[in-house]
């Protein structure tokens, strides 16, 4: 059998104020403690809602981009006005290719598909951006139609194969 230890209201007073000063102390250190804040997203976009690719190399798209960490997207619309398949490849690239994306596909006779592609990257200072789409020469034309590109400059990337 045991016994339990006799608690008085001076013991029990004791333990509120052990309480009360240990509550106190971590109020006070989180009361200073800094958080980082984030910095808002910063957001660069471009569009054209018409362009005709005759050549093999589409009318392409470049810009800089000050240093920093961004996701970057780009999105269209590319519809075949020709009778024959074409194999189709848009690419966007940071910094002259250190992040790359590409997107590859046969536009069919008189079809449209759609193309989305996405690079994250962290540039050191001052970098390119660039974005083109590529078909065999000679080949129909290509209507590239609702062209997006956005910039999303964020506090850091984490970019790893999975």
């Amino acid at each position: 059998m045991s016994t339990s230890p006799t608690v008085t209201p001076r013991s029990r007073l004791l333990r509120m104020s052990a309480l009360v000063v240990a509550v106190s102390a971590a109020a006070l250190v989180a009361g200073n403690a800094t958080r980082a804040e984030a910095a808002p997203p910063e957001v660069i976009s471009r569009w054209n809602n018409e362009l005709v690719h005759s050549n093999s190399i589409s009318p392409g798209f470049s810009t800089f981009l000050g240093a920093g960490a961004y996701t970057i997207t780009a999105k269209l619309s590319a519809a075949n006005q020709g009778a024959s398949a074409i194999a189709y490849t848009c690419t966007i690239s940071a910094a002259g290719g250190a992040a790359t994306d590409q997107a590859p596909v046969t536009l069919a006779p008189h079809a449209t598909q759609s193309l989305s592609l996405n690079v994250v990257h962290h540039f050191p200072s001052t970098g390119q951006l660039s974005f083109a789409c590529t078909k065999p020469a000679g080949s129909p034309t290509v209507r590239m139609q609702h062209i997006k590109i956005t910039a999303i400059k964020v506090n850091s990337v984490d970019n790893q194969p999975f």
